[in-house]
């Protein structure tokens, strides 16, 4: 019988995390995932993969701490002892114009959005004997300026650059980098935008596809990239906002 390939998931307690947790998990994926302040919602998705008959990994961690992200691959190597794909969903950040931000909230968001992917990404290519795919979770604020969004909207942007050097120097080692960009997603991160309420109608009101985009749409993508059909998908960003980024204004 063939080994169960492994997925690490970072930020997996939250929406989207969960819903590529679950994607994977439905294609025989074993699940690692992170977590850091959902201790209730983490435990709640590891009861959903142990019912699918998964076997899961649930580690806290926090990821702009570099001990905690080798403590993340160490335990993983000694559960598993391989690693097929790494998903850097994971990110954080403080929603503020650019006269508000402070020097500390920059410093944190592109910590835990740029600086822990890279690493989290050298030490999975550690485990991953076997080639594999790393799949990095963007956003539109990467090339577009939304309110508020100045430093996630900076650390994504970095985010996708890092997907192109990572899917360069890991391909001798048959590792692929891709990177998924989504649109606006109905989660519980749009709480803490200012102006939640106009970006959801004014976002519903330009998309072509007629919704906003959902977890399981991201999830959906993300699987796809880590796939054998994306064998020659190398160092590109997947948009996934039915339609939203074509419309002008």
């Amino acid at each position: 019988m063939e080994e169960r390939k492994v997925v690490v998931v970072t930020g997996g307690s939250g929406d989207i995390g969960r819903a590529i947790c679950l994607q994977f998990a439905h294609q025989g994926y074993a699940v690692a995932f992170t977590y850091m302040r959902s201790y209730e919602s983490a435990r709640l998705l590891e009861d959903e993969l142990q019912a699918l008959g998964i076997p899961v990994l649930s580690v806290k961690a926090q990821l702009a701490n570099t001990a905690d992200i080798t403590a993340l691959f160490n335990e993983v190597e000694k559960k598993y002892g391989r690693l097929d794909c790494l998903v850097n969903n994971a990110a954080s950040g403080v929603q503020r114009s650019v006269k508000e931000i402070t020097e500390k909230h920059w410093n944190w968001t592109h910590d835990v959005n740029v600086k822990a992917p890279w690493l989290c990404s050298v030490a999975a290519a550690k485990l991953m004997s076997a080639g594999g795919s790393i799949v990095n979770i963007s956003s539109l604020g990467s090339n577009r300026v939304l309110p508020y969004y100045v430093a996630v909207g900076t650390s994504k942007a970095a985010l996708e650059s890092l997907t192109r050097y990572l899917a360069v120097e890991f391909a001798s080692d048959d590792i692929r980098v891709n990177a998924v960009s989504g649109g606006v997603v109905r989660t519980d991160a749009l709480t803490h935008f200012p102006n939640r309420d106009y970006m959801e109608k004014i976002s519903e009101e330009r998309t072509p596809a007629g919704r906003l985009v959902r977890p399981d749409d991201i999830a959906k993508a993300t699987v796809f990239l880590a796939s054998e059909d994306a064998l020659m998908i190398r160092g590109q960003v997947l948009v996934v906002d039915g339609g939203y980024s074509l419309v002008g204004i």
